[in-house]
């Protein structure tokens, strides 16, 4: 992890245990198992969304408020903060998803649930409609096609055009411990692969306030899934890490328990 990563990580205030995993394609990825020992709850594998890392103070600050009805596992997608590789967008990712969704497995959890933002929402739908193995699928701020510059705000969109797809965008990133591949070919969308998840359940979120990805990419995901499935679309809620409040996070563990059935306590 760079420098600047490492100022700027949050310090958790929970029992936290870091684990290494090994990919499929031979990558280590690292995280934090967050919250108390108890094995009868279920996991939330973690992933944050591109240029960030699972220490992000807001992305972390959302694990540890899970940790009343969860055991999160939060950890760094590849080619972000101290996992190996680079990002291609959410194509190999899905490996990154499966290694740390095995590790829940072994550690004795036997619901397994998968949440991710952004780039993360990308990796947990791709990696639930073409691996599997999950119990469940939360996505926060997924695009469903890749052609997302259409909908995106001017402004949001030339920034991140300038990041990623510039030379001088990638290296400035680096400083930040984000590395970003330089040839990249869009494999299946998530709104090709969305449909082969149940029946598994899976909950999309979407803020109506998205700068990047407009609420109709939600709304084609939800038509692309199939039963059981569930759309929140929030006002006030913009991109990703934008709307995790202490209010959202209940709402959406209670939310993950009716799906899966599950007794709620809130």
């Amino acid at each position: 992890m760079t420098s600047i990563q490492e100022t700027l990580s949050h310090r958790w205030t929970v029992r936290a245990e870091p684990f290494s995993v090994r990919t499929a394609d031979g990558l280590a990825i690292a995280g934090t198992r967050l919250g108390d020992p108890d094995r009868s709850r279920p996991a939330l594998v973690m992933a944050h969304g591109l240029m960030g890392w699972h220490r992000k103070p807001r992305f972390a600050t959302f694990a540890e408020r899970m940790t009343p009805w969860f055991a999160p596992y939060p950890f760094d997608l590849r080619g972000h903060g101290r996992s190996e590789g680079a990002s291609d967008f959410g194509r190999d990712e899905i490996y990154d998803v499966d290694a740390v969704a095995r590790r829940a497995r072994e550690d004795g959890h036997d619901l397994v649930l998968t949440l991710g933002m952004s780039l993360g929402a990308i990796s947990v739908l791709r990696h639930a409609g073409i691996l599997g193995g999950t119990d469940g699928v939360a996505s926060i701020s997924s695009l469903a096609y890749w052609d997302w510059h259409e909908g995106a705000q001017p402004i949001a969109r030339r920034r991140m055009q300038a990041r990623i797809g510039t030379r001088g965008g990638r290296r400035a990133l680096r400083l930040w411990g984000v590395r970003i591949t330089d040839a990249w070919e869009p494999p299946e969308s998530p709104e090709d692969v969305i449909g082969k998840i149940a029946p598994a359940p899976v909950v999309l979120v979407h803020g109506t306030d998205d700068h990047l990805f407009p609420p109709v990419h939600a709304e084609r995901l939800y038509e692309a899934a199939n039963d059981p499935r569930r759309l929140l679309l929030g006002t006030g809620f913009g991109h990703a890490e934008d709307g995790l409040s202490p209010a959202f996070a209940e709402r959406l563990a209670g939310t993950l328990y009716a799906e899966l059935g599950l007794p709620w306590s809130g």
